[in-house]
């Protein structure tokens, strides 16, 4: 029997070493572009997006990828800003978030937002105990424990969907879960660029209290639904709104049970049409580095434990060439005899970036002799992107399409 050593058991849990501390780098890997560099293009997107004031960190080091920036900016928009959720509940959500991806940047930013709105100091640090802790209401413990859990195990969890959906709606119930979905994937871009908290902003992660989601990992049975919590909306369903949406130039071609379950939130679904299109059609890795793309999406869709999204990508993996060796090896692992070093490189960021949210200094460094600095961003927003749809798929409870394969039996 293997013998295991601590850090063997931490991984075990999905936890890492790293994972104690503060995930802030010290400099920036990827520099923030500085206004004086601007495009007229980034100028026009800070005017449409920047919610007035100046130029924050994160968004002129996205500036460094316009095509990016325009990518990941309405859904940032729409979640901070605009979503059903109560400014209360919806920065609770964001600050258990960047406590849980030990997100510097994250944190600081937000908790300057929610003393706006009227959350204490003692709160924001009562956000780092988690939903145990004394003095939550049964609704915003439930909020933090929803964090967690899609964390955790990019799902949610009967008992807490069910206390939640007794207050929430519909739409309030998918705005919770792609508030958490979308600020993991962000978070893990801060850590992973290096962007520095902003001038002014103090408030940092509170180091006297300990690391640790409240929630424990589950099996993948315990996170597979055999019916959907929101079901897609039939065609007969569609309103002329849905239609333009769906169908928009009226083609009649069927649409996927995936994009007719998120027409149901018909103010998130534009914002998160954005993102998924720039994932699937406009990422940079699309042109040369499409064996890498599916690399990254695959390990990321066994992490999360996401069927439709394997199902989906092992057809496209297969289709650029993947050996059934290579499929196997990808759920093995970055370590899989398969793998010559790059292609494991490329696993190990999807890796590091699930467990820790940022890819490690040896790791970045072996990403930096390929790639240029567009790519290297695009490579985590790709996995976080992913990430963010396997959890909206599990949590929702897409379900396979007729005649799609599930995970391959071992």
């Amino acid at each position: 029997m293997r013998r295991l050593t601590a850090l063997s058991i931490l991984l075990a849990l999905g936890m890492s070493l790293g994972a104690q501390n503060s995930s802030q780098l010290e400099t920036p890997r990827i520099p923030p572009l500085e206004e004086a560099q601007w495009t007229d293009d980034i100028r026009a997107l800070f005017t449409s997006f920047g919610g007035g004031g100046r130029a924050t960190n994160d968004f002129k080091t996205f500036a460094r990828h316009p095509d990016l920036l325009k990518g990941v900016m309405p859904l940032a928009t729409y979640v901070s800003r605009e979503s059903t959720l109560a400014p209360r509940h919806r920065e609770l959500l964001i600050l258990r978030t960047a406590w849980l991806c030990r997100s510097e940047y994250v944190w600081a930013r937000r908790a300057a937002v929610a003393q706006e709105n009227g959350i204490s100091a003692d709160e924001i640090r009562r956000v780092a105990e988690g939903p145990d802790a004394r003095g939550w209401d049964p609704v915003e413990a439930m909020l933090l424990r929803l964090a967690d859990e899609l964390y955790v195990n990019a799902f949610i969890t009967d008992i807490t969907w069910n206390a939640l959906a007794a207050r929430y709606d519909r739409d309030q119930m998918m705005d919770a879960q792609i508030t958490v979905a979308k600020y993991t994937m962000l978070a893990a871009a801060m850590n992973t660029f290096g962007v520095q908290p902003d001038e002014g902003l103090t408030t940092r992660l509170p180091t006297e209290v300990p690391y640790g989601p409240a929630v424990e990992k589950l099996s993948e049975p315990q996170i597979r639904l055999s019916q959907a919590r929101v079901p897609p909306l039939d065609p007969s369903e569609w309103t002329p709104e849905v239609r333009r949406m769906l169908d928009p130039s009226n083609s009649g071609v069927p649409v996927s049970g995936l994009f007719r379950t998120y027409a149901q939130h018909q103010q998130q679904y534009p914002p998160r049409q954005i993102l998924s299109a720039y994932l699937r059609l406009g990422s940079t890795l699309l042109s040369s580095e499409r064996r890498a793309r599916e690399l990254l999406i695959l390990r990321t869709a066994w992490l999360c434990r996401a069927v439709y999204e394997w199902s989906v990508h092992e057809r496209a993996a297969r289709s650029l060439g993947m050996t059934e060796e290579e499929i196997r090896g990808i759920i093995e692992g970055p370590d899989a005899p398969v793998w010559e070093r790059f292609d494991a490189t490329v696993l190990r960021a999807a890796d590091e970036l699930h467990r820790d949210a940022i890819i490690s200094d040896q790791t970045w460094s072996i990403l930096g002799e390929h790639y240029n600095t567009q790519q290297l961003m695009d490579i985590v927003i790709t996995t976080g992107g992913y990430r963010l749809i396997a959890m909206g798929m599990n949590s929702l409870g897409v379900q396979l399409e007729p005649g799609a394969q599930g995970f391959p039996t071992r």
